[in-house]
């Protein structure tokens, strides 16, 4: 806080989802997002797709939040390794770049590619 300013940030949640999506699909062993929507793909379809497939559920004060996020993987990936890497990944981003907390960072496997 600089000193006699308050300040108040806030972020939205697309933008939160957008951060949610890059750091999960950076992951090795992700192939996709929700339907299909990789990281590579971005310059052709634009950056809303990022967001699809994330949902992100925050505490009263808007500081804790759980993220949930649906991905598609790639055959041959161990499933396991994979999944607590994105939530290491989706955790440390969010953490980092908002100064929030995530509670849980749900991953849910949609199929393998």
């Amino acid at each position: 806080m600089v000193a006699g300013i308050k300040t108040d940030i806030q972020v939205a949640d697309d933008t939160i989802a957008m951060i949610v999506g890059i750091a999960a699909t950076s992951v090795g062993g992700v192939s996709a997002l929700g339907e299909g929507v990789t990281f590579k793909a971005l310059p052709h379809i634009g950056s809303n797709s990022l967001k699809k497939g994330v949902i992100i559920e925050k505490d009263d004060n808007g500081n804790n939040l759980v993220v949930r996020i649906t991905i598609v993987i790639k055959q041959g990936y161990d499933i396991k390794k994979t999944c607590f890497n994105i939530q290491e990944k989706v955790k440390e981003s969010i953490e980092q770049m908002l100064d929030k907390k995530v509670e849980e960072v749900c991953v849910r496997v949609a199929k393998v590619d």
